[in-house]
């Protein structure tokens, strides 16, 4: 339609008739994701020659996916758009292929995909180390006990002695902890590090307090008694007390 602006996927590895349907549409969902605004951005066409799937953004949402665009080449974008990138340059390896997205003759996200370089795996190793999470499991029959730490989208699977872990199951769903101890990690050639085990030593609960009231009781703190200064030394005493 006029006014609206294209963006297309090209993929050097197949053409629009040697493309399995399954892995266009994979494809198709990873650049829909990748440019966001579903409700402003459109399917065009399949452009004959190397794969070229061409999008078509209404006026509305040009800024947007542009600046969309730019934030994911610099590695600074949404969590689902960076996630998208991610998932199509792993499919293009997997493809044997390189992509990029282009707009007009300007190239906006370059796609490494086989090009990438191979990094060596590692490890296993161990590592002191923390880990800060929710408590969501603490179990076993044995000497040591499972503890499973919830960080985000990701599950620890740690071990620990049965004193450790009594105390642990306090905490269960509630307040966030900080588990010390060493940890197996390796990475794989990908680059990615897993981690295989991780032994709690020791363990201490975090402050839920928001940053909000942190910094007002700070500020209520550095605000000058009225009609004087406050006192550094005194200042910092009380802080260091705290």
């Amino acid at each position: 339609m006029s006014g609206d602006d294209t963006y297309e996927l090209y993929i050097d590895a197949f053409t629009p008739a040697s493309i399995p349907m399954s892995r266009l549409a994979e494809y198709m969902a990873g650049f829909a994701t990748l440019l966001g605004h579903e409700e402003h951005v459109h399917f065009d066409k399949l452009k004959p020659g190397s794969l070229a799937v061409v999008s078509r953004i209404e006026p509305v949402a040009q800024n947007k996916v542009q600046r969309r665009l730019d934030e994911v080449r610099f590695g600074t974008g949404p969590k689902a758009a960076m996630d998208a990138f991610r998932q199509i340059d792993e499919k293009l390896v997997a493809d044997n292929a390189v992509g990029r997205i282009v707009r007009g003759t300007a190239k906006v996200v370059d796609f490494p995909g086989r090009n990438q370089p191979v990094e060596s795996s590692v490890g296993p190793i161990i590592q002191p180390g923390t880990l800060d999470g929710e408590v969501i499991q603490v179990g076993g029959r044995d000497e040591t006990i499972n503890v499973h730490i919830k960080a985000g989208d990701d599950v620890h699977r740690c071990i620990t002695t049965k004193s450790i872990a009594r105390r642990l199951a306090q905490h269960i769903f509630s307040a966030p902890v900080r588990v010390s101890g060493k940890g197996i990690w390796s990475r794989a050639e990908s680059g990615d590090w897993k981690l295989h085990r991780f032994d709690i030593e020791s363990f201490e609960t975090l402050d839920e307090t928001p940053l909000s009231k942190v910094f007002g009781g700070l500020r209520t703190r550095l605000t000058p008694p009225e009609g004087g200064r406050p006192n550094p030394t005194d200042m910092m005493r009380e802080l260091r007390e705290e």
